[in-house]
């Protein structure tokens, strides 16, 4: 078992950042609530308040959709555990996704944007009274919902809806990025089916399919979505990973060990149009021991304080298939603050 801080949540009184505690600031909720917070997360989302993922859409313009992740503290505050909102925006694209992430396991609690499940009703700001778990395969799951329905042009309040949801798993598919030229990353691809079920006064509304893809790379996150979520036949979206910022920049190496795409040596924070080294003065490496114990990745603290990555080509641990490896920043002054970083080893 991992271990697990008990915090007492005071919003305006607390601020803790990185992939442990944290707050939203737009959040207004001045109660004080006890919360588990699960510090280490799912290696294929972990998630860190106030920071960007850019994404391009399929047909739009490079980098112009925007994923932003923050500390959902009112939700974090009525479920006693960390949620994440993460807003994607740009393009034809608006919505927003609700994420628990913990060590062996990807929660999905909710969506907000409006989905048309027929010609009369549309519903938006889904909660799951039971989150959707995103890791494994599991088929015939029911979980009720609350939304907020409009039927035939009126809110509606007497609805009971439902959501009965298959989830599969595969990893062999591979993102990238359009301006790659040898880059490949690995993937969980967690596919969700469902049907939205609805009863409005009484009357059922034919039960409404939605599909949703997901696309997870370990010490990254969320690097390709799509989704079916109208009566249009097709994915309706589909955006694609672009660039970060506030986080870690990506790391790669070819087998024999140079670097690939323009990526560096030394582990940099993208700060807006800035790179910035690491500095190992202010962090350590929390996952070092696993990291050295592979055999193959080779981490060393430089005398100019920063991190410097290679490879050990010789090395007879070395993975003769694409292979990401997370790397995990903590804070050595600010408790439970870390940032999450990902080392891509191409395959021969």
């Amino acid at each position: 078992m991992l271990p697990k801080y008990l915090f007492y949540i005071a919003f305006g009184t607390l601020i803790l950042s990185g992939c442990g505690l944290e707050t939203d600031d737009d959040e207004d909720d001045s109660s004080v609530t006890t919360v588990v917070v699960d510090v280490n997360q799912s290696p294929y989302l972990p998630l860190t308040n106030a920071t960007q993922f850019f994404y391009t859409e399929t047909g739009g313009s490079p980098g112009a959709v925007e994923g932003s992740v923050t500390y959902d503290l009112g939700t974090s505050n009525s479920k006693g555990y960390s949620v994440y909102k993460v807003a994607i925006s740009g393009g034809n694209v608006d919505m927003e996704l609700y994420f628990r992430t913990t060590t062996n396991q990807i929660e999905l609690l909710g969506i907000d944007g409006p989905l048309g499940v027929s010609g009369s009703a549309s519903v938006d700001h889904l909660r799951f009274a039971t989150p959707i778990r995103l890791i494994g395969n599991r088929s015939d799951q029911t979980t009720a919902v609350t939304a907020d329905v409009v039927y035939n042009g009126a809110p509606e309040d007497g609805t009971v809806i439902s959501l009965t949801y298959d989830t599969t798993n595969t990893s062999n598919e591979t993102v990238s990025r359009s301006d790659w030229t040898e880059l490949e990353l690995p993937t969980l691809k967690s596919v969700l089916t469902a049907d939205i079920n609805i009863s409005v006064g009484g009357l059922s509304l034919d039960p409404f399919p939605i599909v949703m893809n997901f696309y997870f790379t370990k010490g990254l996150g969320l690097m390709q979505h799509s989704g079916d979520l109208t009566s249009s036949a097709g994915n309706e979206y589909e955006i694609k990973f672009h660039d970060l910022d506030g986080l870690p920049n990506l790391i790669a190496f070819d087998q024999t060990g140079s670097n690939v795409e323009g990526t560096s040596s030394f582990f940099t924070l993208a700060d807006g149009a800035i790179d910035t080294n690491i500095s190992s003065t202010e962090y350590r490496i929390a996952n070092l021991s696993a990291l050295n114990a592979l055999g193959w990745l080779e981490i060393e603290e430089t005398n100019t304080d920063v991190y410097s990555v290679g490879i050990d080509t010789a090395s007879d641990a070395l993975p003769d298939s694409l292979t990401s490896v997370q790397v995990i920043f903590e804070n050595r002054y600010s408790s439970g603050e870390r940032l999450s970083a990902s080392v891509t080893l191409l395959a021969p």
